[in-house]
C-alpha cells in the first residue's frame, strides 16, 4: 500500500463515519471522539507491547501474536491519520516539515 492509497483510505472511511454520525454529529464531536479513540488505541498498543516483552500485569495477560501487534500498531496510525483529517492537518505536510527539522537537529549533533 501506498501512502495515496492510505490517505484515500482515510478520506473514505472519514466520509463513511461522517454519514454514519449524521448531521448532528458536529466537527467539534468529531474532534473529541477521534481523540478518545486514539487514547484508547494506544492503551491497547501498550498492552500488546508489554504483553509481547512479558512486562504485561496477570490480571491483563493474554497471549499477544506479533499479528495483534502488528494490528496495534496499525490502530493507532488510522485514527492519528482521522483526527488529522477532522483538524484540516495536512498529515503528509506536517510529517515532511518535522523530519526536515529533525535531520537538521540530529545531523549538527553527528
Amino acid at each position: 500500500m501506498t501512502l495515496e492509497d492510505f490517505q484515500r483510505f482515510i478520506d473514505e472511511q472519514d466520509e463513511l463515519l461522517r454519514v454514519k454520525k449524521g448531521a448532528d454529529y458536529g466537527e467539534r464531536e468529531r474532534v473529541f471522539a477521534r481523540t478518545i479513540k486514539l487514547g484508547e488505541e494506544y492503551g491497547e498498543l501498550c498492552d500488546a507491547v508489554l504483553a509481547s516483552v512479558g512486562d504485561q500485569r496477570k490480571g491483563k495477560l493474554k497471549k499477544q501474536t506479533h499479528l495483534d501487534l502488528r494490528d496495534e500498531f496499525a490502530d493507532v496510525f488510522i485514527v492519528t491519520f482521522l483526527l488529522a483529517k477532522v483538524m484540516n492537518v495536512d498529515i503528509m505536510q506536517a510529517l515532511d516539515h518535522k523530519v526536515r527539522k529533525i535531520r537538521e537537529k540530529h545531523n549538527k549533533q553527528l
